[in-house]
């Protein structure tokens, strides 16, 4: 299965144990529809790798511990620790699919209603009264806020984030300094 079909999931946070179980911190409201999971890609040095699971048990609402077939000790799980770990979309659970993390949006296109495909989701940034969205577009990164007017859906699927950008926003990233080629 190619990288573009999986979904940012979870990070491994820690060595959990002596038997080389790893938690994580899962992007999701609910655990419980991940607990049949087989498989899941864990990222190292920026490849997805296929780790089968032995085992899956809650630590807390928004953390598991993993149990991977081939890693048996704390020390072969130690240097998975701060992976990201993903799974395939066809896997996301749909309670999931209308409330996806930012986390996971990083990778999807942004399509503009008015001026289509524009960029690629690049970082997010959760702040107090306004989430943004980073989008890599023609050498500039733009941010984008996070409101129901701006941003209209997301779909996994297709890995795709609908919005309607407000004119001018893009120009604003675009355009150098006024200030300083006024003074050339």
């Amino acid at each position: 299965m190619s990288s573009e079909n999986n979904i940012l999931w979870g990070n491994i946070i820690k060595a959990h144990g002596v038997k080389g179980e790893v938690l994580v911190q899962v992007f999701s409201d609910d655990l419980t529809d991940y607990e049949t999971l087989e498989s899941v890609f864990v990222e190292i040095k920026q490849k997805q790798i296929p780790f089968f699971l032995t085992s899956f048990n809650f630590a807390t609402q928004k953390r598991c511990i993993l149990s991977f077939e081939d890693i048996t000790t704390v020390e072969q799980a130690k240097p998975l620790v701060g992976a990201d770990i993903y799974i395939p979309i066809s896997q996301m659970a749909e309670a999931d699919e209308s409330r996806v993390s930012y986390q996971a949006l990083m990778g999807f296109d942004v399509i503009d209603s008015i001026q289509g495909k524009l960029g690629v989701i690049s970082n997010f940034f959760q702040k107090t009264g306004q989430d943004l969205l980073m989008m890599d577009y023609k050498d500039a990164e733009i941010l984008i806020p996070v409101t129901e007017e701006i941003v209209h859906s997301v779909d996994v699927k297709t890995k795709q984030v609908l919005t309607t950008l407000p004119d001018g926003l893009i120009e604003i990233y675009l355009n150098e300094d006024v200030s300083e080629s006024d003074e050339d």
